[in-house]
């Protein structure tokens, strides 16, 4: 049997589980359901069979708390702190992008691509300017090429079955 882990707790047990009561975050509440525990006296292993959450990884968090507090663990969880890079395009540039692409102007997103860096001067990847399409929620849909010989009232007749064979 190993020996018992030493932890200076800041925080006390009823603030803990008020903390961990109240995130909604489901990284951050996990991390302070498994100090709650530990912090009750609880063995690791105990706590690993009550959260589902690893031994090693448990040990890390300890290792996180002793340096650098309850805020040092809580800050190393995804998505914490800054919310990324700031897109290129202002929150204007992307409605004025939107609406291009919903009146069906590009047929790629090459042609996407193209268009802002012509129009705004901003240079996006094919991937790049793909994320900012997926994000906006937008999708190159232009309508399929039709025949120079078609004719409409014809295809309209035959979709509704106007011309069966007897």
């Amino acid at each position: 049997m190993g020996r018992r882990f030493e932890v200076d707790w800041v925080e006390s047990v009823e603030d803990l589980k008020q903390l961990y009561r109240r995130e909604q975050n489901v990284q951050r509440r996990e991390r302070l359901q498994v100090l709650w525990h530990l912090h009750q006296g609880k063995r690791i292993q105990d706590v690993v069979a009550i959260t589902g959450t690893g031994y090693r990884v448990i040990q890390k968090w300890l290792a996180w708390y002793r340096d650098g507090g309850l805020s040092e663990v809580l800050a190393r969880t995804t998505g914490h702190g800054a919310t990324g890079q700031m897109p290129y395009l202002s929150a204007m540039q992307q409605r004025a992008l939107a609406a291009r692409v919903q009146l069906g102007d590009f047929r790629t997103v090459w042609d996407v691509v193209e268009w802002v860096e012509a129009r705004w001067g901003i240079r996006y990847s094919y991937e790049g300017m793909r994320s900012v399409m997926k994000r906006n929620r937008l999708s190159l849909q232009v309508p399929r090429p039709q025949s120079q010989k078609a004719n409409p009232t014809a295809q309209q007749a035959w979709k509704k079955g106007g011309y069966r064979s007897s």
